[in-house]
């Protein structure tokens, strides 16, 4: 009887201990968080929800605000309202800054899923601006898009957070204007490529027409010379003509003069005959012969006339 006692005082007293513990770290951890000290309240606030295992709305945003301003000096120095930043809120390094924007995510994410409407849209408005920061000075089409769609969510679980609403509209605004820019950017680009087209048309027209002129000026040029060489030849022989009056006029007389006749060697002789001409030739031959002959024949019959001689 007396060791079951033991033992339940012994329970009793030991979460009494750790009651008091996460009151401690509870305590301590707001206090850093109001006085700007953002590294010791973050510790304090990983005791409680890893070792502690504190599922608490309250402590879950707060151990996810630290950990997001950790990662954001500028935003300590607004959230503290003080001129100057403590050396604990220096600047982190690249690396650790991740993993702390990463701690904030993760437990912004858990509240938007888990949490009363008011935690929820708190949590939705966060995870909205680290979307919008994450696009850098200029943020993408991407993060707008994004962005605004968390703080959509944000209004939409609580329609009274002004922050929510003041940070859609912005976004809003900014991705209506990217979307501007992209369609004069499209816009330009295609003029810029119309123009190219019509530039290179252009050129080839201006070297096609180039190209024909100087095969015109190249054809002209062999006109010319040859209408010069020409001339020339025209001159040179007028010259002579006119350097020999001599020359000139014993042509003239040549061509006045009537062609004396040739001898008949050097006149063109006649064809050679055939033998059928030569055999008409001697028959024509022997028939005058015989002519003859029959003639003298005659003419020796006749009487010769008395008193006369006969010669």
């Amino acid at each position: 009887m007396k060791l079951i006692v033991v033992t339940i005082l012994a329970a009793s007293l030991g979460l009494f201990n750790n009651i008091a513990r996460i009151n401690k770290h509870k305590t301590e951890a707001e206090r850093s968080y109001q006085n700007g000290n953002f590294q010791e309240a973050l510790d304090h606030y990983k005791i409680l929800v890893d070792s502690f295992k504190i599922q608490e709305e309250g402590v879950l945003m707060n151990y996810a605000n630290t950990a997001y301003l950790l990662t954001n000096p500028t935003d300590n120095q607004a959230v503290r309202g003080l001129e100057n930043q403590t050396d604990t809120n220096a600047a982190v390094s690249d690396e650790l800054s991740k993993s702390y924007l990463l701690t904030a995510q993760d437990h912004y994410s858990k509240l938007a899923e888990m949490a009363q409407d008011n935690i929820k849209s708190l949590a939705f408005n966060q995870l909205g601006v680290i979307a919008f920061q994450s696009g850098g000075p200029q943020p993408s089409k991407e993060n707008l898009t994004q962005a605004k769609g968390l703080f959509k969510s944000a209004l939409k679980s609580n329609p009274q957070n002004e922050d929510a609403r003041f940070n859609y509209e912005l976004v809003s605004n900014l991705l209506k204007k990217e979307e501007e820019k992209q369609d004069q950017d499209q816009e330009q680009d295609q003029e810029k490529k119309d123009q190219e087209e019509q530039d290179k048309k252009d050129q080839e027209e201006q070297e096609q027409k180039d190209q024909k002129q100087e095969q015109e000026e190249q054809q002209s040029g062999e006109d010319q010379q040859e209408q010069e060489q020409s001339g020339e030849e025209q001159s040179e022989e007028s010259d002579q003509k006119e350097g020999d009056p001599k020359e000139s006029d014993e042509e003239s007389s040549e061509q006045q003069e009537p062609e004396e006749a040739k001898p008949a060697d050097m006149q063109q002789a006649d064809p050679p005959f055939t033998k059928e001409k030569a055999d008409m030739i001697l028959e024509a031959m022997r028939n005058a012969e015989v002519q003859y002959i029959q003639q003298n024949k005659r003419k020796a019959t006749k009487r010769p006339v008395s008193g006369k001689p006969d010669w």
